[in-house]
């Protein structure tokens, strides 16, 4: 497999920022469409339409937010994923290679180790210190990308003169209090 240049990785971020974008203009006009139809047609069928509609609106602005988020992490590093320091955060994605059938905690060595340069140089850059372990401030995306290696997303928000982690944690099963 060759590696992708800049320019191609730029140019794909830019085709899915494009597309993002597309698709909340299509869904918008959909909506004002159905808008203009509400008062002509106020059943429950039309309304669940309606009500689709605004989810998958909801989700096409996300869709484009992330894109725009990592064109612009690009942009900044050169590099399709990356940690950086924005504004009051540092976000980002990491993508490491698990070997299969790695243990819990040869997984956790390899994303701690994937993790700790990044987001100690976001941190500095920041002017402040990681307030918990660098896995802490990842969660796993579904899925591999396209060279089978488990992406991460990465998020932490300075509080005072420590970065935290923003990212929320699945709680554990069976821990009810």
């Amino acid at each position: 497999m060759t590696n992708p240049t800049k320019s191609d990785l730029r140019d794909k971020l830019e085709a899915e920022v494009r597309a993002a974008e597309a698709e909340v203009k299509r869904i918008r006009e959909e909506r004002a469409e159905r808008a203009e139809a509400a008062d002509r047609d106020v059943s429950e069928e039309e309304r669940a339409v309606r009500k689709g509609l605004s989810a998958a609106l909801s989700k096409a602005r996300n869709r484009l937010e992330d894109a725009q988020a990592a064109l612009e992490r690009f942009d900044k590093s050169g590099k399709e994923h990356a940690v950086v320091a924005q504004g009051n955060r540092a976000a980002g994605s990491v993508a490491v290679r698990i070997p299969p059938g790695s243990s819990h905690e040869q997984r956790l060595q390899i994303i701690e180790d994937a993790l700790a340069e990044p987001l100690a140089e976001a941190a500095a850059e920041l002017g402040v210190v990681l307030a918990a372990t660098p896995s802490k401030f990842a969660r796993e995306r579904s899925g591999r990308d396209a060279e089978g290696r488990t992406v991460l997303d990465v998020e932490g928000v300075v509080e005072g003169d420590v970065l935290v982690p923003a990212i929320r944690q699945a709680r554990k099963p069976g821990r009810r209090r």
